[in-house]
């Protein structure tokens, strides 16, 4: 008895790293090499500049592969840079469902929905990923935005989330406490952090200086121990 084996089962083969002869391409392999060279095409437009174009390519390649996390990313950058915000939101927010943590990805979304006013949703998503990323700078990034955004309040409890995830062992929260203390006027928590800064480097001279100019002079036991 004769074998009959049709060009559909033998494209099975492919997934095992076999090539029949004599039958057609599969689809996937033929988006596959069309996908391929339409990523080296939008990488080459990104890189000369050609924005208009790299949008272009870069839509044709979602289309190709939707749903791919560096596709969306990729198109979402290049829509926000031409202010299409709306649908940079849309596609950077696939980038970040599909690989949550990439702070990169976490970034233009954030940049996207501030450029586009969506302040409500920029702070959910913002304390949504607040511990993406490390040492606290998901806080650091939300009070960021809110404070951008004019959200005071809400910036000042993301800084305190940020001191009390590394508050104790790196000086870079209570410095952004105390930038934004001078932003709103507060001189005696700015000066307060400032002090907590000084216990990790009591010589810093730039702080120092900072602390001289908010009228308080610098002795032996003006660094704090923030622990």
């Amino acid at each position: 008895m004769r074998l009959i084996i049709t060009c559909t089962f033998l494209t099975l083969l492919l997934g095992y790293g076999l090539l029949v002869p004599g039958c057609g391409a599969p689809r996937k392999i033929k988006t596959t090499l069309a996908s391929n060279e339409v990523l080296v095409q939008a990488g080459a437009a990104e890189d000369a500049g050609e924005t208009q174009k790299a949008y272009e390519l870069w839509t044709r390649y979602v289309e190709l592969r939707p749903h791919e996390a560096k596709g969306e990313y990729r198109l979402g950058r290049i829509e926000n840079q031409l202010g299409k915000y709306a649908d940079a939101s849309n596609h950077l927010r696939i980038a970040h469902d599909l690989k949550p943590g990439n702070i990169i990805y976490i970034e233009e979304l954030a940049s996207a929905l501030a450029n586009g006013g969506q302040h409500s949703e920029l702070i959910s998503m913002l304390n949504a990923s607040a511990s993406e990323g490390p040492d606290g700078s998901g806080y650091l990034r939300l009070a960021r935005y809110a404070a951008q955004a004019g959200m005071m309040d809400e910036a000042r409890e993301a800084l305190l989330g940020a001191i009390a995830v590394n508050g104790r062992t790196s000086p870079t929260s209570h410095l952004a406490m105390a930038d934004f203390a001078r932003d709103i006027g507060d001189v005696d928590n700015e000066v307060l952090s400032l002090r907590h800064v000084l216990w990790f480097d009591p010589a810093n001279a730039v702080i120092l200086e900072r602390i001289r100019s908010l009228g308080v002079i610098p002795g032996p036991s003006l660094a704090i121990d923030p622990r």
